[in-house]
């Protein structure tokens, strides 16, 4: 079945059992790096806020041999779990007042994504772009944002700059750090497999860190957060290498354990062209982080 033939089979059967106050609509969304996705959203009587499904991910998951009834029961339950939830109050979007303190940061790729920057305000980074949200929710379950427009600037009052120096301090306070070793993730993965797996990876994961936030969503942009890369880099006692893996985390390796840069940067290529989603790639370099000049660079 192509992708059509699922979307119309998918739309299909959940408009079948759909309540007549309730309504499906499909959006083409842009998100990272330019990807376009098929966004499904369902609204109930009294709401003006739905979460959104992407089809093209269910789609890649069917491919993958998920069934099609597993999928739909999949969105019902995604959909149901809002269901109760009235209508959400989004006027203090328009009060700069009231959205100053919820102006977060996250980085993309500045080349991936030319013509989301086009809508957006957005500050140069290396290979990068930091561009800024609105966040509406932080909980257990993750959270919920708005991407800031150029037109949000022209009723604010207020340059990019400003959003920059309000995310600067938001961030950190709002979406905290984290920073495991590999050898802590690979524990919690694997467990009782662990010990074996960690013998034949033991010099790798001894020396590699993982740096994202508490929800571990574009998390990469934890690099930015002031004072936390020298501090991790003192503690550590040595420069960093600094590898992309995603927009959601970043791996850091001391540099003092002489890796190749031209190894790692290969690696980093190899994991985004075979391992990640379009969407999530953030960067095919590896950067490097001075303690002597407290800065990053390529």
């Amino acid at each position: 079945m192509n992708y059509t033939d699922f979307k119309t089979s998918v739309l299909a059967s959940l408009e079948s059992g759909l309540n007549p106050l309730a309504s499906l609509q499909v959006s083409d969304i842009i998100k990272n790096n330019d990807t376009h996705m098929d966004g499904l959203t369902m609204l109930h009587a009294g709401q003006n806020l739905s979460p959104t499904v992407y089809l093209n991910h269910y789609y890649r998951q069917y491919q993958k041999g998920r069934p099609i009834p597993d999928i739909l029961a999949d969105i019902r339950a995604v959909f149901k779990e809002h269901q109760d939830d009235g209508p959400i109050d989004v006027s203090f979007f328009t009060d700069y007042e009231r959205v100053k303190s919820r102006v977060i940061f996250k980085l993309v790729s500045y080349a991936r994504n030319r013509e989301l920057l086009e809508r957006i305000p957005h500050i140069r980074f290396l290979d990068l772009a930091i561009v800024f949200n609105c966040l509406l929710e932080s909980g257990s379950s993750g959270t919920a944002t708005i991407l800031i427009h150029n037109q949000h600037l022209s009723y604010w009052h207020i340059t990019k700059d400003d959003l920059y120096a309000l995310a600067l301090a938001n961030t950190p306070a709002l979406l905290t750090s984290e920073l495991h070793s590999m050898t802590e993730i690979v524990n919690d993965l694997f467990r009782e497999e662990a010990p074996l797996f960690l013998k034949e990876t033991a010099q790798i994961s001894r020396s590699m860190y993982v740096l994202t936030n508490q929800h571990k969503l574009n998390g990469a942009v934890c690099v930015l957060y002031p004072g936390l890369m020298r501090g991790i880099a003192e503690k550590l006692g040595s420069d960093l290498f600094i590898l992309p893996s995603s927009v959601h985390e970043v791996l850091l390796i001391p540099a003092s354990e002489r890796t190749s840069a031209a190894e790692l940067t290969e690696m980093v290529q190899d994991v985004n062209a075979t391992q990640l989603a379009r969407e999530e790639i953030l960067s095919d370099h590896v950067y490097y982080f001075s303690r002597k000049e407290g800065a990053l660079t390529l």
